[in-house]
């Protein structure tokens, strides 16, 4: 293909990353849905941004039988199609059980191409020319986060409903892929990176214990989704309506740490969960504290930063601890960590604050703000304990 096809090509195969993390976009109106649906309970309402991840998860783990039998092209235009009626028919109701089902649908729709936006590119490019797009398809992710929660956020100012608008820009992004990406073509089995086609030994416990990191993490990172706008509502902040553009910060803290994360990563090391999980305590502690949205924004943006710290880092470890042949099943058992978390956080926290008698956002975010500590004093002795060794060494101790 020529240079200009070729532009053209790569650019509609990137375009479908751009909703891959937009299931939180609509966070802004969890506050607007509070007042509106009364008689709801408030962990109920904050599950219209966690459910997805439930599904999510369930098709990430069926992508790959899914795309067997009708082909990737047809998957990845499957679920655009889900995307396109989950994300946006919310808008048309305001009752909590259908908004929760169609949320369940964007996230099937989401998991079905999930895996896919990064092995297509495997598909078509090979080589530093793939090396390239793959980092550019997780920055378009970082992108198209940010994007969706703008526009949600200034569509939530007219009227709560019009948010769910935002994944409109599903629409031309699947005709967009429909009419340029072909179906790749079919190439033989693949085989463990050994090129021999061993079975692998199994999952081992440190790849359970990284899933377990990832399940804890996304529990309490997910409650600056769910209850940051509550939070402002609680203490009366003026300007409340800022809170979509510092969900958007949020956003882009992490997509600048994600390109930085290479460079990063080379200098700490070991470290890197370390001065993640303490950069994260800290962001929490000042939401805790916070009296004013400036300083809520100034918190989300070193939360947002150190997030996309730790979880690259995870995979990074991830590849380099499992037996070969056994990264994808390793990769799954990480991601189902991840989702499991995400969809679990608004009935874990309200579960902790019903134990401590105290269910107001602001304890949420201490009690987040302990829970990361712990795990910076944990994270620091592993890194101590590995020092002067592998990274497998100090992971496995």
């Amino acid at each position: 293909m020529n240079i200009r096809n070729k532009v053209l090509f790569k650019t509609a195969l990137l375009s479908i990353s751009l909703v891959l993390t937009s299931a939180s976009a609509i966070s802004a109106v969890i506050p607007m849905m509070l007042n509106q649906l009364s008689g709801v309970s408030s962990s109920l309402i904050e599950s219209v941004v966690t459910i997805p991840s439930f599904s999510m998860m369930l098709f990430v783990l069926l992508s790959g039988p899914i795309s067997s039998r009708l082909g990737k092209k047809n998957t990845v235009l499957l679920g655009l199609l889900l995307v396109v009626i989950g994300g946006i028919l919310p808008m048309l109701t305001t009752n909590i059980t259908w908004i929760l089902a169609l949320r369940l649908v964007l996230g099937a729709g989401l998991g079905m191409f999930n895996s896919l936006a990064v092995s297509l590119i495997s598909d078509f490019f090979e080589g530093d020319e793939r090396a390239q797009l793959v980092g550019f398809q997780s920055a378009v992710q970082g992108l198209g986060s940010s994007l969706a929660t703008f526009v949600a956020g200034q569509l939530a100012l007219i009227n709560w409903q019009f948010a769910f608008l935002c994944y409109a820009i599903t629409i031309p992004i699947a005709l967009l892929f429909f009419l340029v990406i072909p179906e790749p073509e079919r190439g033989e089995p693949a085989v463990s990176s050994t090129g021999t086609g061993r079975r692998s030994g199994g999952v081992s416990i440190p790849v359970l214990g990284l899933g377990a990191a990832l399940f804890l993490f996304m529990t309490f990172i997910m409650i600056v989704y769910t209850k940051t706008g509550i939070m402002i509502a609680e203490k009366s902040m003026s300007n409340a309506d800022f809170l979509g553009t510092a969900l958007t910060l949020f956003s882009l803290s992490t997509m600048i740490a994600g390109f930085l994360f290479g460079r990063i990563y080379k200098w700490l090391r070991n470290y890197a969960p370390f001065i993640s999980s303490l950069l994260t305590a800290t962001g929490f502690v000042l939401l805790w504290f916070a009296q004013n949205v400036t300083l809520v924004t100034v918190a989300m943006l070193i939360i947002g930063f150190s997030f996309a710290l730790f979880i690259p880092y995870i995979f990074t470890i991830l590849t380099k601890i499992v037996p070969k042949g056994s990264e994808t099943i390793s990769i799954s058992i990480a991601m189902v960590g991840s989702n499991l978390g995400a969809f679990a956080s608004p009935y874990v926290i309200k579960l902790v604050g019903m134990l401590f008698g105290n269910e107001t956002a602001s304890f949420a975010f201490l009690v987040s703000a302990i829970v990361f500590m712990i795990a910076a004093l944990i994270c620091l002795g592993i890194a101590i304990r590995g020092k002067g060794s592998k990274t497998q060494a100090a992971v496995h101790s």
